[in-house]
């Protein structure tokens, strides 16, 4: 079953707009001769690629560093399927190359050649040059869950991590034993929310008066990349710049009228044909609703995409507001994550974040 979904998966992939040009038999014929993958993200990977000697997984998994887009969008097949976490045909690559540095553990099953479980960790450094890592993507097909293979693979990537700070965030089943036996014992008070409109209930907004939202130009980064230091005192300005500009992707800046910016977002175009509000800082409500509007006008054929999504700061008590006025009130939001550390807690303006941007590897 999950063999013929992966081979039909492929066959869309290939057939949708928005993927590259690919040579998959060409592809699959190295994979077989070499008989372990290679990454086209990054030539450094090659080194690491192959079995993962100090896992001691179980006979017939082997564990794969940075594996390729194929066995990526098989993930992101049963990740859609049972979690409902939805990404965009370039995120994969985009963790490849805008971090510092970037791991993805997978175990596969040897005799189906299938994805069994998965773990991803990222480095970035603050303005001080202080490590934060982050861990996401934490992952097991329902059929292999108990089994201890995803526990071996999120003590690997601490082993990364050593004695720096480390964050990600918890589900709300997951939250207390990842404090518990990993130390993400640090965190806020408030959840991180998710919320879920049905496009067919979308409603563009009146544009509030006194904003003007635009693309972003190449002599707009500056300044937006200023904005978002007041966000997060993360150095990702090589993250946001290909975020924001990666394929399926709609992105806005909003100005007062004095011409400051004061706020950007996106709109990204995910898998399983959803929209993921994801990131939505503005100064206030107004702003915030003037770059939903413009960003919701950009969006081909909106109302033929199946929903809507975003996770916010429950500390936003703005964000509900928002919500209902781009949905004439028709959407659901319930508590989903916590944002927790190991080391240190990093502190972010809540009043300012309407959508995170995303819950793998970006804090804010």
């Amino acid at each position: 079953m999950v063999y013929a979904r992966t081979i039909c998966a492929d066959a869309r992939s290939r057939m949708e707009s928005w993927n590259s040009i690919q040579f998959p038999y060409l592809s699959k014929l190295i994979n077989s001769i070499f008989r372990y993958p290679i990454s086209p993200t990054n030539q450094r990977e090659t080194k690491t690629m192959g079995v993962t000697a100090d896992l001691n997984m179980r006979k017939g998994i082997r564990v794969v560093l940075n594996p390729t887009q194929e066995y990526f969008d098989q993930f992101q097949e049963w990740i859609s399927e049972t979690e409902r976490w939805n990404y965009r045909r370039g995120e994969y690559k985009l963790w490849c190359t805008a971090f510092e540095k970037f791991w993805l553990y997978m175990a596969i099953d040897e005799e189906n050649d299938e994805v069994v479980s998965v773990v991803s960790l990222a480095l970035q450094r603050n303005s001080e040059g202080k490590m934060l890592y982050s861990i996401g993507n934490y992952y097991c097909v329902p059929e292999w869950r108990g089994k201890g293979i995803s526990n071996k693979l999120f003590v690997q990537v601490m082993k990364h991590v050593g004695k720096e700070n480390c964050t990600l965030f918890g589900a709300v089943e997951m939250s207390p034993l990842y404090a518990s036996r990993f130390n993400f014992s640090i965190m806020n008070e408030f959840w991180h929310n998710f919320a879920d409109m049905d496009a067919a209930d979308l409603v563009i907004p009146a544009m509030p008066s006194g904003f003007t939202c635009k693309k972003i130009e190449e002599n707009d980064w500056e300044k937006l990349h200023e904005y978002d230091e007041t966000i997060c005192d993360l150095d990702r300005r090589k993250y946001m710049k290909t975020t924001m500009t990666l394929a399926a992707t709609v992105s806005r800046l909003v100005l007062n009228e004095s011409g400051k910016i004061v706020g950007f977002g996106s709109i990204k175009m995910a898998f399983g044909n959803e929209l993921i509000l994801a990131p939505l800082y503005a100064e206030s409500l107004d702003a915030a609703t003037a770059l939903v509007a413009s960003m919701m006008k950009g969006i081909p054929n909106l109302l033929s995409f199946t929903s809507l999504i975003t996770i916010y700061p429950a500390a936003n008590n703005d964000v509900p507001r928002l919500l209902s006025l781009i949905s004439n009130n028709n959407f659901d939001t319930h508590q989903a994550y916590r944002h927790q550390f190991t080391k240190e807690m990093m502190h972010f303006p809540q009043h300012k974040i309407y959508g995170t941007d995303e819950v793998s590897h970006s804090p804010c």
